[in-house]
């Protein structure tokens, strides 16, 4: 069970780079485009819109490529200072937690997008539901990072490198 679970969410860390990368670098040159075209008296309106999709975007797929590689802030040193049963036990419960929060934020945000398929962008005439469809991706993306790490707690002696953050 660890395995595949380690196999599936090695995967979507991977896509979910693979889009960051792909995102980060689309914002910076609509960013561009849009700087470039205000030097030269063109007034291009789509840029903004565009570029703020994105960033919202890469805020989530970002989160998710980054709680994959275990790159999230964390204190830990509270955790690491108990004893191995407890230090478990506290990472066990925080892995849960945030589960449940990540499942809520999916399901509301799968809802929040599935419902805004007849509002269009202010300027790019495209259904939102597209755009806001990542976010709940992002959120499947990172229930299945945080049951990897959460299944490798349990054959853990410590809790060293398996807390949710650094």
């Amino acid at each position: 069970m660890v395995n595949i679970l380690d196999r599936i969410s090695w995967v979507l860390g991977k896509i979910a780079t693979y889009m960051a990368t792909i995102i980060l670098v689309s914002v910076f040159f609509v960013i561009s485009a849009g700087i470039i075209c205000r030097f030269t008296s063109l007034r291009i309106s789509w840029t903004e819109e565009l570029a703020r999709w994105g960033l919202i975007s890469l805020t989530y797929v970002g989160a998710s490529a980054a709680l994959r590689n275990k790159q999230h802030v964390g204190v830990n040193f509270v955790v690491n200072a108990l004893p191995a049963k407890i230090a478990k036990i506290v990472t066990g419960l925080a892995y849960i937690a945030v589960m449940v929060t990540v499942s809520y934020f999916f399901f509301n945000s799968l809802e929040a997008a599935l419902k805004a398929t007849r509002i269009r962008g202010d300027i790019i005439p495209l259904s939102l539901k597209y755009v806001k469809l990542l976010l709940p991706m992002s959120f499947f993306m990172m229930f299945f990072h945080l049951a990897w790490g959460l299944s490798t707690l349990f054959g853990a002696k410590s809790v060293d490198g398996k807390t949710i953050g650094l």
